[in-house]
């Protein structure tokens, strides 16, 4: 399957100076990424096809997979915390993420690509009783009270 996102579109996005020179690498990581989306969002691949296309889905797609890739290439010993020291100065750098090193996407960049409207939950429960007059489903008794 075709790649909706390119190893340059990630390395243009990229910050500071060490951006990844090995595109192929890149572009192994963005399959990987893109794979993953699919995976969670089974829909996907369709959506983008779709006519007319959904505002902003696929730049959204390649946003998130940007981010999914460059989390991946800034961490790839999956370091948590790094302390340097060197003579009298030392400094330290903690790497957020509950998984560094690895892929992931997090659940803003999933619920900008996820189909609007979708919940994360099964149901809801409406702990309003029915007999309040602000609940949904309340209808006032004929002749009052």
């Amino acid at each position: 399957m075709a790649n909706w996102t390119t190893a340059t579109e990630v390395v243009d996005a990229w910050i500071g100076d060490d951006a990844p020179t090995d595109l192929a690498k890149v572009d192994l990581w963005v399959g990987r990424a893109e794979r993953l989306l699919r995976s969670k969002l089974p829909g996907l691949s369709a959506r983008i096809s779709a006519d007319p296309v959904e505002p902003d889905l696929l730049d959204n797609v390649k946003d998130v997979v940007t981010s999914m890739v460059q989390r991946v290439f800034r961490n790839p010993e999956g370091v948590r915390t790094r302390q340097e020291t060197t003579g009298p100065f030392s400094g330290s750098v903690t790497l957020g993420g509950d998984q560094p090193g690895e892929l992931w996407v997090t659940d803003d960049e999933l619920a900008r690509v996820s189909p609007t409207g979708t919940s994360s939950g099964a149901f809801t429960i409406d702990m309003i009783p029915s007999t309040s007059p602000f609940s949904d489903s309340y209808v006032p008794p004929i002749g009052g009270w």
